[in-house]
């Protein structure tokens, strides 16, 4: 009964363990979440008074495809003013969530026969969006230069099947800051083999001194008629479960993002686009500074305490809210004579031993790490790492 694209087709296990953990927590079973991909605490006031207007004002037809003319202009201006590149509100769209975004491009721009070049570690999304659009994701390794793209490397990737490359900074799942540097040099290579970039910054506000986001528009003008941009109010404004997402680019993708929304969405929904209109005013630029400033904090506990732990090694996360530890040196031991063999049994072991929830690197394209989320307040951190600490210690 199914089509045969679904027989390769796994749901996301990012949101797997999330829901584990979460069901746990439902049973009384006291689960420290770092499976969690979202903030920890609500969004501002400002935001759910504008939704809540939105309700008594009767907002409950369709909306224009990609969104309301007031907000597609709010979000032109802020491309311009985040680029330097004149955007105008028929390149911008908004989106049910980042996701969506990030699918439509895809969905859009690549075709059977074609390669995507995708960094690796990824996030679980990237590679199953580009396989539903016919395309074959190709990766290019990174761990072996702490998360950071090599442009040297990614030009040796290319050949003439490649059409497109998809690029997310800040990093999920590694938290890796790509420098200005590098970016240009990557978008030598894009504007000289005519690819696509495929450019998620959906955590672009989340990074930390002496680390800077840099946008690859605004580092080089000429990739403006190249790049896709695609961003989000999940993260930063604490509006995950609200689907708010948007893009801009080129006008013909634009139009075709248009025309497959028009059938599979109608628009996004009108609630959120009145929110997402008052998150993007700078009347909540004091909310952002806080959640920055309370992700540097739980960064700084969540790295004292991996440190601690045997065996384990990571990277320092420049942005976003994840660590990324290498945990390859715990695999091959044995919990109560249940064999460690790779990354996906030790988040097994650990769910139902330790009872903490962290997302295995498979889910990422690597063996040899899991995924933490330290966007869960400090006790709960200090919670989990306790646990993780004495589950490690007692591994033979």
């Amino acid at each position: 009964m199914l089509a045969e694209r679904m027989r390769q087709l796994a749901g996301s296990q990012t949101s797997g363990m999330r829901n584990r953990a979460r069901k746990l927590r439902a049973e009384g079973v006291q689960v420290v979440n770092f499976a969690a991909g979202e903030l920890d605490q609500d969004t501002s006031a400002s935001i759910k008074t504008a939704a809540h207007q939105a309700i008594d004002s009767s907002r409950t037809q369709y909306t224009e495809t990609l969104g309301i003319g007031e907000l597609r202009e709010r979000l032109a201006q802020r491309y311009t003013q985040k680029t330097g590149a004149a955007y105008h509100a028929d390149e911008v769209g908004f989106t049910a969530g980042a996701k969506q975004a990030l699918f439509s491009a895809a969905f859009v721009s690549f075709q059977p026969g074609d390669e995507v070049i995708i960094p690796a570690p990824y996030w679980v999304t990237f590679p199953e969006q580009i396989r539903l659009a016919g395309a074959t994701p190709v990766f290019l390794p990174t761990a072996h230069r702490q998360f950071q793209l090599d442009p040297d490397e990614l030009a040796r990737l290319i050949t003439p099947r490649t059409r497109g490359l998809l690029l997310n900074t800040p990093h999920n799942p590694t938290g890796a800051v790509y420098a200005a540097n590098v970016l240009e040099n990557v978008a030598e290579l894009v504007l000289e083999h005519q690819l696509t970039c495929l450019f998620d910054e959906c955590y672009d506000e989340l990074v930390y001194a002496p680390a800077t986001h840099c946008n690859i528009v605004k580092q080089v003008p000429a990739m403006k008629a190249r790049t896709i941009l695609v961003g989000s109010l999940s993260k930063t404004y604490c509006l995950a479960g609200w689907r708010a997402g948007f893009f801009a680019a080129p006008q013909p993708v634009v139009k075709a993002v248009a025309n497959l929304q028009s059938h599979n969405a109608s628009n996004p929904c009108n609630l959120v686009q009145y929110a997402a209109l008052d998150a993007l005013g700078s009347v909540n630029d004091t909310f952002v500074d806080g959640i920055r400033q309370q992700l540097h904090a739980q960064r700084a506990v969540a790295w004292e305490w991996v440190q601690r732990i045997p065996q384990v090694t990571c990277v320092v996360p420049q942005g976003a809210f994840y660590l990324f530890p290498d945990v390859s040196g715990l695999l091959g031991k044995s919990f109560k004579d249940q064999r460690v063999g790779n990354v996906d049994r030790l988040a097994e072991l650990l769910l139902e031993h330790a009872h903490i929830a962290v997302v295995p690197g498979s889910a990422f394209g690597s063996d040899r790490h899991v995924r933490i989320s330290y966007a869960i307040p400090t006790e709960q951190i200090v919670a989990g790492f306790t646990q993780l600490e004495r589950f490690v210690n007692l591994l033979k």
